[in-house]
């Protein structure tokens, strides 16, 4: 359920309420006035908390993708200004060197995402296994944990550039 107040020009969610979901198309980004949102994958993996003088529902616009993330509004409600996606077409337009620097920044954040939410699931994979009462041989475990260290450089790798 959606308890969102809207004017047109400034919106305000309830605390715990979805802003968008992961999977759905993107129409604005907002500039957060008051309160704070956390940008989580589609499994719930927290990625970020945004506060006062934040963006978020950008990237999807400016890469002309479905949201990747799903934005929730935290503990106090959320204040935001809408900003529509014909902002940004103009502002990408006007200056291209710009725009294609913001895409590739975007493109990295959207694959960086990706590689934690990948990662999580790899961990938790492994946590399962290690609690469970028929413990995996030692070699596959070892593996497994060498793949989750080469995840995490990959990541680092990706952050440096």
């Amino acid at each position: 359920k959606h308890y969102m107040l809207d004017n047109g020009k400034s919106a305000i969610w309830e605390p715990g309420e979805i802003i968008y979901e992961a999977g759905s198309l993107p129409k604005e980004a907002y500039l957060i006035l008051e309160g704070y949102v956390n940008l989580e994958t589609k499994d719930g993996l927290k990625l970020n908390r945004l506060g006062i003088g934040e963006i978020f529902g950008e990237s999807s616009i400016l890469l002309d993708v479905p949201r990747t993330v799903t934005a929730r509004v935290c503990a106090q409600k959320l204040v935001a200004k809408k900003i529509p996606k014909s902002y940004f077409t103009k502002m990408m337009n006007s200056n291209v060197i710009l725009g294609a620097l913001i895409r590739k920044t975007q493109i990295r954040l959207i694959d960086s995402n990706k590689q934690s939410n990948e990662l999580a699931n790899e961990l938790s994979l492994l946590l399962g296994q290690l609690s469970s009462k028929s413990s995996p041989k030692k070699n596959i475990l070892e593996e497994r944990i060498r793949k989750i260290r080469s995840n995490i450089d990959q990541i680092q790798q990706n952050i440096e550039m």
